[in-house]
């Protein structure tokens, strides 16, 4: 016979399992909006109170707090860089943190075409989300990119 105590483990690890993967799933969203940028579908990804946070090279950058800023960050970014772009996420390492709340730490890459250059970069997200049922949102959100270069520039140690 199945302990209380057994079906509340089984429950608890049950619940990890699901936030997990929802926050998990939340990542594919992210890539897929940034794909097809709409500054205020991006911006609806995170909490009303959601942070994002931009470095460059592990360099503190910019910190935007709110969905009005966060949209306003995309919204400056897809004027600066009109290129269409794809966005990969990979090697995602979950960290269930306690009911409601998942970190998740991985690697993404892109690739871009312009009129008269293509590019690539690479870089790390650091993720916080909220889970509640099947939703999450991001509650801060770090992009550290480390290299986005132009292929005829290349990637050169010098």
């Amino acid at each position: 016979m199945t302990s209380q105590s057994e079906i509340a483990a089984l429950l608890r690890r049950v619940r990890r399992l699901e936030e997990t993967e929802a926050a998990r799933n939340h990542l594919h969203r992210y890539a897929e909006a940034l794909d097809d940028p709409v500054p205020e579908a991006v911006a609806a990804l995170f909490t009303e109170d959601g942070a994002l946070h931009t470095r460059l090279g592990g360099r503190p950058g910019r910190t935007m707090a709110g969905r009005e800023a966060i949209a306003a960050f995309y919204r400056e970014r897809g004027a600066a860089d009109p290129a269409e772009k794809r966005h990969f996420i990979v090697s995602p390492r979950t960290t269930w943190v306690e009911p409601g709340v998942v970190e998740i730490a991985s690697y993404f890459l892109f690739t871009a075409r312009a009129d008269d250059a293509s590019v690539i970069g690479w870089g790390t997200y650091r993720d916080r989300l909220r889970v509640d049922g099947d939703t999450a949102l991001f509650t801060d959100k770090i992009i550290d990119l480390h290299v986005g270069t132009d292929l005829a520039q290349g990637w050169a140690r010098s």
